[in-house]
C-alpha cells in the first residue's frame, strides 16, 4: 500500500520557533511511514535546511499575498491532492480553506493553533475572515489547553473539531545539545548565578519587567542576567538598564541558533511575557534541569507549570514579585526525577503520534 502523504503548508522563515517544530513533525512523521511534502507560500524559505530530512518534498509555491496562494494551492491540489493538509499560520490556513473552496475538493484540512489568535489578530478584517473561514477546517490542533479555549471562544468551532497537543519540544538529541559548548564567559562554572530570559525584544516578552525585577533581586543577592534574542526594542533595554543602574550585570549577546547549552549552564530561567500560544523556550528550561519562573500570562505557564508545581508563577507585569519569584526558585528549585516524569507529554515522538491519529493518518491507539 502506499504511504499516506501529509502536506504543510506555511509562509516560513530559515529559522524560528514555528519552523523548528514542522522540521522535528516532518522528521517524526517520517519515522511512521507517512509522506511529508513541505508547501511553501508567500516568498517562504526552507527551514533549518541543515536539519530538515531529505526525504521531505519541497514545493514552493511562488506565491505573494493570501489569494495568490491560494490560487496557487489549488492548481496544486487538483494535481496532487494529499491525504491530509495541515497548516501553520494565519496566512496559510485561510489561503488552505479558500483554495479547498475553488477546487471544490474534499482534501481534510487541520489548522495548527500556536498562539493566542484573539491577541495576534488585531485587524477587524483578519478577524472576521477567520470567524468565517475557519470553521471550514475539519479540525484546527492548539499547542495548549489556554489556547484551545481562547479559540472555541471567538471563532466559531465546535468543542469536539480542536483538540490540544502540545509542541514537539523535547527530541532524541537533547542530551547532545545541551553538551555543546558556550564561551560566554558568564558560564564558565564561577561567580554569582545567571539567569537567563529569551525571546525577540518586543513587547510581547515584557523583558522591562524582567530588569526592573533583576533590579529588585539584585539588592538582595547578587546575580547576573543573560536576555538572548533579537528585536526591535534593543535600543530601549539597552537604556532601561543603563537607568537601573545593572548595565555591568546584564548582557544582550542577540540571537543564539541553539539556546539549549545556555540553558543547561545557568542557574533559573525567567519567562516575562505578557501572552503566549505554548511558552516552548519555558518547556527547554525545564528539561534541562534548570529551575525557573513564569508570569501567569495566557495560555500556556499555567498548564505547564501545573499551576506552580515545578515554579513560580507570579502576576504580568509584576516586577516585584517576579524579583520574589526568583529569589524563591534558586534557593528551591523542583525535584528533577518528578519533574522528568511531567514532561512526557511534551516528546516529539508522542507529540507526532497524536497529530496522525488526529488527521486520520494512521489508527488510534486510545
Amino acid at each position: 500500500m502506499p504511504k499516506p502523504r501529509l502536506a504543510i503548508l506555511a509562509p516560513l522563515k530559515a529559522w524560528g520557533g514555528i519552523e523548528g517544530k514542522i522540521v522535528t513533525l516532518s522528521r517524526e512523521f517520517l519515522a511512521r511511514g507517512v509522506a511529508v511534502e513541505l508547501l511553501l507560500a508567500r516568498g517562504g524559505q526552507i527551514p533549518y535546511p541543515e536539519r530538515l530530512p531529505a526525504e521531505v518534498e519541497i514545493v514552493d509555491l511562488d506565491s505573494g499575498g493570501k489569494a495568490d496562494t491560494a490560487v496557487k494551492l489549488a492548481r496544486r491540489l487538483r494535481h496532487a491532492p494529499p491525504d491530509a493538509l495541515l497548516t501553520a499560520k494565519d496566512h496559510a490556513a485561510k489561503a488552505a480553506l479558500i483554495a479547498r473552496t475553488i477546487t471544490r475538493g474534499s482534501v481534510p484540512i487541520y489548522i495548527k493553533l500556536t498562539n493566542t489568535l484573539s491577541a495576534t489578530l488585531r485587524r477587524k478584517l483578519q478577524w472576521r475572515t477567520a470567524q468565517w473561514l475557519y470553521p471550514q477546517a475539519n479540525g484546527a490542533i492548539a499547542v495548549s489547553t489556554g489556547v484551545r479555549d481562547d479559540f472555541l471562544t471567538h471563532f466559531r468551532m465546535l468543542p469536539g473539531q480542536v483538540t490540544t497537543i502540545y509542541n514537539p519540544t523535547i527530541t532524541p538529541e537533547f542530551p547532545e545539545r545541551m553538551q555543546q559548548p558556550v564561551t560566554h564567559p558568564w558560564l564558565q562554572g564561577s561567580g554569582p548565578p545567571v539567569i537567563v530570559g529569551m525571546g525577540r525584544l518586543t513587547p510581547q516578552k515584557d523583558f522591562a519587567t524582567l530588569l526592573r525585577a533583576f533590579a529588585r533581586l539584585r539588592e538582595v543577592q547578587p546575580a547576573r542576567l543573560i536576555i538572548l534574542g533579537e528585536g526591535p526594542l534593543r535600543g530601549d533595554l539597552e537604556t532601561l538598564a543603563d537607568e537601573l543602574g545593572i548595565t555591568q550585570e546584564v548582557d544582550l549577546p542577540g540571537f543564539v541558533t541553539d539556546p539549549l547549552p545556555w540553558l543547561y549552564r545557568a542557574s533559573l530561567f525567567v519567562l516575562s511575557s505578557r501572552y503566549e500560544g505554548l511558552a516552548n523556550v519555558l518547556i527547554e528550561a525545564l528539561a534541562t534541569g534548570l529551575p525557573v519562573v513564569a508570569t501567569d500570562c495566557p495560555s500556556s505557564p499555567r498548564e505547564i507549570l501545573e499551576s506552580g508545581r515545578w515554579g513560580p508563577i507570579v502576576p504580568v507585569g509584576d516586577a516585584e514579585a517576579l524579583a520574589q519569584g526568583m529569589h524563591r526558585s534558586l534557593a528551591s528549585p523542583p525535584p528533577q526525577e518528578a519533574l522528568a516524569a511531567s514532561l512526557e507529554r511534551f516528546r516529539s515522538g508522542s507529540v507526532a503520534q497524536r497529530y496522525l491519529e488526529v488527521m486520520g493518518l494512521i489508527p488510534r491507539h486510545d
